[in-house]
């Protein structure tokens, strides 16, 4: 019975208990509240986020961890309304949060002081010094040893190389995307969605190349060849010219060397946290002790003393030995930096150490997200290099140094099995699996893709293809169809040419074009035999040809096209009518050789006959030197040699242009022309030489200039066809090498000198402006001119000079002062837009002239 009791007794403490407890907690509950909290997380030193951050609500076990972009949000219901905050090596952070509402936080923490041999650092932004910091110092001896563990310092060093690059839309939600009717009728591609390595959001790969290269290099004389052993392409970007694409990703995306000073990303130049100024740019702070690669490393934190310049934030983590060697890079750019379209970039790159110290890279990671504006969800991008198989023995086959082509691709490159490929893709967890090359063939299985695809791919490349695949000519360029000008009225112009489908050494290309003025037929035919096997279309790089051609039209006097065609449609809009338009007829035979290390040479053996033209007449002087008589046209057989010089050239190659991607190189152009009288019926005897070179000095982190210089002489007595005129431009756009505020033939010369200077800061200036710097303006400056003579011998104003022609109205001898003009300019302006005001400082008083006006120009830059 006493059992029974006790048990009872028991029971009823326990109920009592459990009782107890409901009480209170319901009690407790009647207290929660609903707490709403979201925001990021970064480092209070780089201001770069940090991922896998604790976030809880303290005294709870309700929490998250920060995505790769330091995000994080929190939805809750509870009594505490306390944010903590914690990571190793960081100062743990409370945040006392309002209940019922949303939070937006952005919770800076700040690295916890260690000792490091015996000095205590503890790094507060506000109080940063050079003088006796040890984290200064420490760097200083990084920077004294980053070119001493290089491995080009072997007599010969080899590597492999798994190179893949990704591009794909950001942030693809499915839910959202199979409202929209435009995914309607190719819902399959939902079955590709992939997920970003970085933030863990759906992508939808739209591109994927992948490359296995090996490099050999020697040291003397010094030699660096790359052999691709297997490449594939495949995605929505094969409708640009493949060689020009894979030239702008490899300059955009370039494989970083930490150790130089100024570091090429994205178009751009940017400070490196160990060049031999860093201590002067970055403020640097030893943050950590951490072990990489079980191996114990210093984390050195860095970031730029100004946060819009073109510097880096991030960590090295280096050996605490006295080797100072670096392991580990982990690089962010700036928020605030003045850098289009990047949203977040991280690049990461990982080192090995051999067994006499040198320094071998084995990952370059670098991941980027672009973004048009702040809205867009953009677009997912990575490059992620893998090096193997190392070596500093002379290759089996020394013969490959021998090769003129830098980077040469095997026979069997882009017939590469899957098998192949897997076999290769030896790290998993670094490479992502895309299936681009499936989900594209059913994408152009539905006719509205096929169709919009052929139709921009039109647009961009200039041709149209009448059969869908293996077509052997094409029509085009498709923007030169419908133009005009003064002298035919509307011009109206067909196109086309042979493909490598028909041949890949030998092609056609030529016109017909016709003007409803003055009602005369044009054309221009065009064979041509390539040394050079082509891949896609005729223009490819390197050239080495045989051509013939011949061409009769119009010749726009003074004003010569670079980057697009006089007939392009966009170019009629002009400031002022250009009636200085003479008929031209050309033959020409020529040959040319370009290689691979940058010299390019040619001769072309030439026969034109030049027509006046109603607005152009030709007048010679008579041997009185007063009487000028009406003379039809005229005749000269030349003979051109052209030398061109551009080591490490970068451009983009489109189906008819090149386009500079960077100039860092010098262009250097040398010319001369010679025809002799009597000679296929020439009238004059005519030498011409002429000189020209390009070149763009970095000058970070204050932006770059571009330099351009020519000069010029004709050595003989010519009519004023055949002397030297300025380039004039008539259109609104901002054009290189040519004068915006001078007219077609307002000078005349037969020697002459001329120059431009720009200056890109790249917002050095306007960056350090409240407010204004969220508009990401960017400070443009140029300063052209030309300085030209007129000897006697070609003045037609002079006595004696029978035979010369007279200069047509509003054409000047040019005094004892330059042409100049000096414009102030806005660059990146909603991020394409540039626009500039031109003043034109001399010869302000030649009627019919302006002095200034404003000029633009649309162009895609970082």
């Amino acid at each position: 019975m006493n059992h029974i009791i006790s048990g009872k007794m028991k029971l009823k403490s326990i109920l009592y208990i459990l009782l107890l407890c409901l009480l209170f907690g319901a009690g407790k509950g009647f207290a929660q509240y609903t707490i709403r909290v979201e925001g990021y997380v970064k480092d209070s030193l780089t201001h770069e986020a940090m991922p896998s951050v604790s976030v809880m609500l303290k005294g709870t076990t309700i929490g998250t961890v920060t995505d790769d972009r330091g995000h994080f949000s929190l939805q809750a219901t509870s009594s505490e309304n306390v944010l903590h905050v914690s990571f190793l090596g960081y100062e743990e952070v409370e945040l006392p949060l309002k209940r019922n509402g949303i939070n937006n936080v952005t919770v800076r923490m700040k690295p916890i002081s260690y000792t490091l041999s015996d000095i205590v650092v503890k790094p507060e932004k506000e109080k940063y010094s050079r003088k006796k910091n040890p984290a200064v110092a420490f760097v200083e001896k990084v920077i004294s040893r980053r070119t001493v563990n290089d491995p080009r310092r072997h007599d010969y060093y080899y590597y492999s190389t798994y190179d893949q690059k990704i591009l794909a839309k950001n942030d693809f939600n499915e839910e959202e995307a199979r409202k929209k009717k435009r995914y309607k009728q190719i819902d399959f591609i939902f079955d590709y969605i992939d997920t970003s390595r970085v933030s863990g959001k759906p992508i939808l790969p739209l591109y994927n190349e992948e490359l296995i290269e090996k490099t050999y290099y020697r040291k003397s004389p010094p030699v660096e060849r790359k052999v691709i052993q297997g490449v594939k392409r495949t995605g929505l970007i094969e409708i640009f010219s493949e060689d020009g694409v894979k030239q702008f990703i490899e300059e955009v995306f370039r494989e970083m060397d930490l150790f130089q000073d100024n570091i090429p990303l994205f178009l751009n130049r940017f400070v490196s946290p160990i060049a031999s100024f860093g201590p002067l740019y970055y403020k640097y702070y030893l943050s950590d002790t951490v072990t990489v690669e079980n191996e114990p490393c210093v984390d050195l934190a860095f970031v730029p003393f100004n946060s819009e310049s073109f510097g880096f934030t991030g960590h090295l983590y280096i050996t605490l030995d006295s080797t100072f060697f670096i392991k580990r890079v982990k690089l962010n750019v700036p928020r605030h930096i003045n850098l289009n379209f990047v949203d977040f970039m991280r690049i990461e790159q990982d080192f090995v150490r051999t067994d006499d110290g040198t320094r071998l890279m084995t990952k370059n990671d670098i991941t980027v997200e672009f973004k048009l504006n702040a809205k867009s969800k953009g677009t997912y991008a990575r490059r992620i290099c893998l090096y193997r198989d190392h070596s500093f023995e002379p290759p089996e086959d020394i013969t490959v140094f021998r090769e003129n082509n830098p980077v040469m691709e095997t026979e069997d490159a882009r017939k590469r099995s899957d098998e192949y490929w897997q076999e290769h893709r030896e790290n998993e967890k670094e490479i992502t699996q895309t299936s681009v090359e499936k989900m594209m063939a059913q994408l152009r299985a539905v006719p509205a893709f096929f169709w919009t695809e052929k139709i921009v791919g039109a647009l961009i490349n200039g041709y149209v293809q009448p059969w869908e695949t293996n077509s052997p000519i094409e029509f085009g360029p498709v923007n030169t169809f419908i133009s005009g000008n003064t002298l035919e009225g509307a011009r109206y112009r067909f196109g086309g040419t042979t493909t490598t489908n028909l041949s890949r050494h030998f092609f056609v290309d030529g016109y017909i074009a016709y003007g409803a003025g003055d009602k005369k037929f044009k054309g221009d035919l065009l064979v041509e035999y390539s040394f050079n096997k082509k891949r896609s279309f005729r223009k490819e790089y390197p050239f080495h040809y045989v051509r013939a051609e011949y061409r009769y039209d119009i010749n726009q006097i003074g004003q010569h096209y670079l980057y697009t065609n006089a007939d392009n449609v966009f170019m009629m809009l002009k400031r002022r009518k250009n009636n200085l338009i003479t008929y031209m007829q050309k033959a020409e035979l020529s040959y040319y050789h370009e290689h691979y290390n940058g010299l390019g040479y040619g001769i072309t053996a030439r026969h034109l006959t030049e027509w006046a033209s109603r607005y152009v007449p030709f007048a010679q002087i008579q041997p009185d030197g007063v009487t000028a008589l009406p003379l039809d046209h005229y005749r000269s057989a030349q003979l051109e040699i052209k030398l061109r010089w551009a080591p490490n050239e970068k451009f983009y190659q489109s189906r008819n242009y090149r386009y500079p991607i960077t100039l860092d190189a010098p262009i250097i152009t040398l010319s001369h022309t010679v025809a002799r009288k009597g000679v296929l019926g020439t009238d004059h005897h005519y030498n011409r030489t002429e000189i020209g070179i390009r070149k763009r000095f970095w000058m970070s982190p204050f932006g770059y200039v571009d330099l351009y210089g020519q000069a010029g002489k004709v050595w003989d007595k010519v009519p004023y066809p055949l002397l030297i005129i300025p380039n004039a431009n008539l259109s609104y756009s901002i054009e290189p090498e040519t004068y915006a505020l001078m007219d077609p033939m307002e000078f005349i010369n037969d020697r002459f000198a001329s120059w431009e200077v720009t200056y890109f800061m790249n917002g050095a200036l306007l960056n350090r402006l409240p407010l204004i710097k969220r508009l990401q303006l960017r400070e443009v400056f140029a300063f052209r001119g030309w300085y030209g003579d007129l000897s006697d011998k070609n003045n037609p104003w002079k006595p004696g000079n029978e035979g010369l022609y007279v200069f047509p109205e509003n054409s000047y001898l040019m005094e004892n002062r330059p042409y100049m003009e000096i414009s102030c300019g806005l660059d990146n302006i909603f991020k394409l837009v540039r626009l500039d005001y031109v003043w034109r400082l001399s010869y302000r008083n030649h009627p019919h002239t302006p002095n200034s006006g404003l000029r633009m120009k649309m162009q895609f830059s970082f």
